[in-house]
């Protein structure tokens, strides 16, 4: 079931993206991750939009995403129970209703996650070297939202 976020939820969707943080990026430590705890957790309170998904228990947060400014994808993780299963298809899915567009900035080394992107009609469209992540940030949107 995708349903909208509670704010009691923060601790679990916290695990969730720490964990997709540090096995999506191997360069960078996980203490690098810890130290963005909190940002991650003033996004997601700000978020004009986050979803979660329930698996088997329906108050346990299996995968979630967020929406920042409107249209920008800041967060799309899925617990590895429930990967490879069309949960964050139907996440973004969900979070592209009623939108003409949904942008999203994606690291150079977060292979998996491109290309799951490019699979549900993201392209790239630039690229900026950050220098706090030591590699290219790449910039895709998607205009036509599909499921």
């Amino acid at each position: 079931m995708i349903r909208k976020a509670e704010f009691k939820e923060l601790d679990r969707l916290e695990q969730l993206w720490l964990h997709a943080a540090v096995s999506s990026h191997p360069s960078l430590p996980r203490a690098f991750w810890l130290n963005r705890v909190r940002q991650f957790r003033r996004e997601c309170r700000r978020a004009g939009l986050c979803l979660v998904f329930t698996g088997r228990h329906p108050a346990v947060a299996e995968a979630f995403i967020t929406v920042l400014d409107q249209d920008r994808l800041a967060h799309l993780c899925v617990s590895p129970l429930f990967a490879g299963c069309g949960i964050g298809a139907s996440l973004v899915a969900a979070a592209g209703q009623g939108k003409t567009q949904l942008q999203t900035r994606v690291l150079r080394e977060n292979l998996r996650t491109r290309y799951f992107l490019q699979r549900y009609g993201f392209v790239e469209t630039g690229r900026c070297y950050c220098a706090e992540y030591g590699q290219s940030l790449i910039l895709m949107r998607c205009s036509t939202l599909r499921g």
